[in-house]
């Protein structure tokens, strides 16, 4: 008799079961739970209970400020509101890749981006130079985005699931600072670090690093401040401890142009570690930019639940 291997297919089918199972939809909507002068300081926030992704796109509006963008082979990526999994009231927003596989096919991602806080069409602003940009995540598998030799072209692998970009002085957004995710294989983890190709050094590691759970939510955090010389900043939190920390370092391309583009999603050329390799999945919920910080509001009650 021939050993049972499970399609892809059968997989996520088993995985939509386990998260039913395991992760029914909590009651209430966390933002709304927080205290009167955080929610005052909301500026643009996301909880998918439309069922849509309309919080990022505004596809009633012709310039939105925002939405979601694919790279690579469309039909490998897709960002999608789900049921399965919240971590507040009844819907998350789902985000798959597949075929990231040794570089093979190429980067693949679906971002969801934004840069101002309404339609530029219905009086949209840029967010202010300085801010916070927070979202709860959850990730259903223990994924590694390292490369190993010989398939490693020399970038060690990368897996994007947090960033910052701006405009430089063509009017094309460029990559300012990533929030990546690295497997420590001694301990056979996922961990954050912070990577940016203008600046030096480009990696910012954690000093003492915190796994990223699997099965279950976190909130991750970063404090922002624009700027396209040496006064810029970003501060990473997770579950309301700091992480990581840049600061006196370049967060804009051009002084023509100092506005933040800010993107969580699903993003890498090479992800392997889940029960099908080249596929990865990030459920994010309650997403939100505000002028005060929301890490450590709740938190504690969060972790407990």
């Amino acid at each position: 008799m021939g050993v049972f291997k499970p399609t892809e297919a059968l997989v996520a089918l088993f995985a939509c079961f386990a998260l039913l199972a395991f992760n029914q939809p909590a009651n209430g909507q966390w933002i709304d739970a927080l205290p009167s002068h955080a929610r005052q300081s909301i500026l643009w926030s996301a909880d998918y209970e439309e069922g849509t992704l309309n919080e990022w796109e505004f596809d009633e509006f012709e310039f939105p400020g925002g939405g979601v963008y694919n790279s690579g082979n469309s039909k490998n990526s897709e960002a999608e509101t789900n049921f399965l999994v919240a971590h507040s009231g009844s819907y998350s927003v789902r985000t798959a890749i597949r075929n990231a596989f040794q570089a093979e096919n190429g980067e693949q991602s679906v971002r969801l981006m934004r840069w101002t806080e309404r339609p530029w069409d219905n009086g949209g602003m840029h967010f202010p130079k300085a801010a916070f940009y927070s979202t709860w995540m959850y990730f259903p598998e223990n994924y590694n985005p390292n490369k190993y030799q010989p398939w490693d072209p020399g970038d060690g692998g990368w897996w994007n699931v947090f960033e910052f970009l701006a405009h430089d002085n063509e009017g094309v957004s460029r990559p300012m600072w990533s929030l990546n995710v690295t497997h420590d294989d001694e301990s056979s983890s996922m961990e954050f670090y912070l990577y940016s190709g203008v600046n030096a050094p480009a990696s910012y590691i954690q000093a003492a690093p915190i796994s990223i759970p699997v099965g279950r939510w976190i909130h991750v955090e970063a404090f922002y401040r624009v700027s396209a010389g040496d006064e810029g900043r970003i501060t990473i939190w997770q579950d309301g401890q700091q992480i990581l920390d840049a600061n006196n370092v370049q967060t804009a391309a051009s002084d023509f142009d100092e506005n933040a583009i800010w993107s969580i999603g699903n993003y890498t050329d090479h992800i392997a570690g889940g029960a099908v390799d080249g596929s990865a999945t990030i459920y994010f919920d309650d997403s939100a930019i505000s002028t005060r910080r929301l890490s450590g509001l709740l938190i504690d009650r969060e972790l407990k639940r």
